[in-house]
């Protein structure tokens, strides 16, 4: 991940994790969740307060359709599982690019996919990032 918008997708993903995890984070500015990833990362020298507008804007398109992601991605899993029994962290990737996908026109699908399924590959294995890829290969067509 070599941009600014890159980093600030990746920032977001961690901002959704960290509120699926800590629900007394819930409370707190998302700004302020930003602040405190971007400073207790390698992120610092890339990313300022200052120039956090695209991840303010995906994350507020995840939270103002949280509910309709949720069913779109209950929908496109094949096991059915419940998006309470997945790890948190691939749910939040999963939000995140259902947004951009579904929602957001700024960018290409093929570009959004590509850009999730590198931030999936600095957390997960083959398996998690073939599950990310399938699943939203199938909605980057319908």
């Amino acid at each position: 991940m070599s941009n600014i918008k890159s980093f600030q997708r990746l920032l977001v993903v961690q901002a959704l994790y960290e509120l699926s995890i800590n629900e007394n984070r819930s409370q707190t500015p998302i700004k302020e969740i930003f602040a405190n990833i971007v400073q207790q990362s390698d992120y610092e020298k890339n990313i300022t307060n200052k120039n956090l507008n695209f991840a303010e804007k995906i994350y507020d398109g995840v939270m103002e359709n949280l509910d309709d992601i949720n069913k779109i991605l209950k929908l496109s899993m094949r096991k059915k599982s419940k998006i309470n029994n997945m790890d948190k962290l691939l749910v939040s990737i999963f939000r995140s690019a259902i947004y951009e996908i579904l929602f957001s026109n700024n960018v290409t699908k093929k570009v959004v996919i590509s850009e999730y399924l590198l931030i999936a590959n600095h957390f997960f294995g083959d398996n998690e990032t073939s599950l990310i890829n399938g699943v939203l290969d199938n909605l980057q067509n319908s």
